[in-house]
């Protein structure tokens, strides 16, 4: 077989012959050596699909563009006074502290103020602030880490703030004052929490301080108004009333008596004469016995009674008459003893006057007594209401007082930085590599798929080809060892074809890495 036929491919299946007889033809297993001969019959694929993938990768990894990574990590720590001596009024949780001052700082009026300082986008001047604050909030995530390795931790009092961004040097800055606002809203936030809780209890003691104001005032009225009603005063009502009955049943007896007296007493008047000399039936002699049939009258008969009304009529009649007579006809009392009598008899009346006077007073003192005895229960259960009502008042009072003591000394602790806070264990730096696209990762990715692309390829390809190639398929076919085998040789036109094709694949190459090589500088010094 000359070089100029032995490039011919022989048909697996001759005439007649069945494929599937062939396959159960006993064929050695294939060595390294055949898997390199395959190789060599097939690198065009290896020498194309392998590099090309790898260029693709290449181009990829520096034609996207790079994103930078700066993160800080915040860690929440304990109040430096204990919880023992100071009690705090921020009582949120580690975590829903860092979620309450997340909400606060990542607030698009925040956002903006913060985009108005330092725009972190100067490049994108299409860009409106309100774009670029949903770029920030995009770019930026919050993970919570192990304080001490920095790895990511469900449950940790520390989180990092991770911030992206396509320039090195303003990553680190926006992350910076990302991370400045973070701690200063969460000490901000503890002091407003801890001012508010303070000025909410100053408003409550100062409401419940006039409540008790107003109850006392009302207690005191109540006390004015019903003081000799109230409980307390019951055992002194009853003494009172106790004493008072019996001084009035004692000056009802010295009324009796002094009333006796003066009956006496009227009764010797009418037997004395007023005057030494003169006429014996004289008016005065006359209304004195009068005076004194009446006060004997009183004794047995009560004021309605016929006799006394009569001696009344004629002690008014005779008044009219000795009225109506002249001084200078009238002769005034010259006896002693009638004078003294009338001196006695007019003592006794007066006496007399000062008991019943005395004992009317005891009479309205009884009645006063007794009506403050009836009212006991009502004032007593109106009483003992406002009383509880003002213990209450009190009791929350005083709760409210040792609360706003405690306030103040927890609004203290928070505005002297002295409570539990954030405090920053990781400040972020300016990364020296773009964390975005990972670059070796594409290129090895490229890698593999490019080789397994191209196994994939040569395999496809030797399962569809029938040609024979070598002693081993001709011994699938024939079941006989060959005595010899001939080289594959190349003539001219071989040998110009592969080097059109070595010329064509080296030119795209070179075109390629080209391209790739200006991507490369770019993503790098770019």
């Amino acid at each position: 077989m000359s070089a100029e036929t032995s490039d011919q491919q022989v048909p697996l299946r001759g005439p007649g012959q069945d494929r599937r007889a062939l396959r159960q033809i006993q064929v050695p297993p294939y060595s390294f050596g055949d898997y390199l001969d395959v190789i060599r019959r097939r690198w065009i694929y290896v020498a194309t699909v392998l590099p090309a993938a790898i260029l693709i990768a290449v181009f990829l990894a520096f034609a996207l563009p790079p994103m930078y990574l700066a993160s800080g990590t915040i860690l929440l720590e304990q109040a430096l006074v204990p919880q023992d001596f100071v009690r705090t009024t921020v009582t949120t949780a580690g975590d829903q502290q860092i979620e309450l001052v997340r909400r606060r700082v990542m607030t698009i009026d925040t956002l903006t103020a913060l985009v108005e300082d330092f725009d972190p986008y100067p490049d994108d001047h299409e860009l409106s602030d309100r774009a670029k604050v949903r770029l920030i909030s995009l770019n930026t995530w919050i993970e919570k880490v192990d304080p001490i390795t920095l790895e990511p931790m469900l449950q940790s009092p520390a989180f990092s703030i991770h911030y992206y961004n396509p320039n090195p040097e303003i990553v680190v800055d926006m992350a910076n004052r990302l991370v400045e606002l973070f701690l200063v809203h969460n000490r901000e936030t503890r002091k407003q929490l801890a001012g508010d809780t303070y000025r909410f209890l100053q408003t409550q003691s100062r409401e419940v301080e006039q409540r008790v104001e107003l109850l006392e005032q009302r207690l005191a009225d109540f006390k004015a108004k019903y003081g000799d009603a109230l409980p307390e005063a019951q055992a002194r009502n009853l003494g009172a009333l106790d004493r008072t009955e019996r001084d009035l049943d004692a000056m009802q007896r010295q009324i009796r008596v002094a009333e006796e007296r003066k009956a006496l007493l009227q009764l010797q008047l009418n037997e004395v004469r007023p005057n030494l000399f003169g006429s014996v039936g004289g008016w005065q002699t006359e209304l004195a016995q009068l005076r004194a049939e009446l006060a004997a009258a009183q004794q047995r008969y009560t004021d309605d009674h016929p006799d006394v009304r009569r001696l009344r009529r004629s002690i008014a009649a005779l008044s009219e008459r000795a009225a109506a007579t002249p001084k200078s006809q009238r002769q005034a009392p010259d006896n002693p003893e009638y004078l003294r009598l009338a001196s006695q008899l007019e003592t006794a009346e007066g006496e007399i006057g000062s008991l019943r006077a005395s004992a009317n007073r005891a009479h309205e003192q009884i009645r006063a007594y007794e009506r403050r005895l009836v009212m006991a229960p009502d004032v007593e259960r109106d009483y003992r209401q406002l009383s509880r009502e003002h213990d209450i008042a009190q009791n929350q009072f005083r709760d409210i007082q040792n609360k706003l003591g405690e306030a103040e000394l927890a609004k203290t602790v928070e505005n002297k930085n002295r409570g539990a806070r954030f405090s920053l264990i990781r400040a972020p730096t300016q990364p020296l590599t773009p964390d975005s696209p990972n670059r070796v990762g594409i290129i090895l990715l490229g890698f593999v798929l490019g080789a397994a692309l191209s196994a994939g390829v040569i395999a496809f390809q030797e399962s569809v080809d029938p040609s024979i190639r070598g002693a081993r398929d001709l011994s699938e076919i024939t079941d006989i060892k060959p005595i010899g085998a001939v080289p594959f040789m190349l003539n001219r036109a071989d040998h110009r074809r592969r080097q059109l094709a070595w010329s064509t694949a080296v030119a795209v190459v070179a075109i390629a890495v080209t391209l790739v090589g200006l991507t490369v500088a770019r993503g790098i010094y770019w």
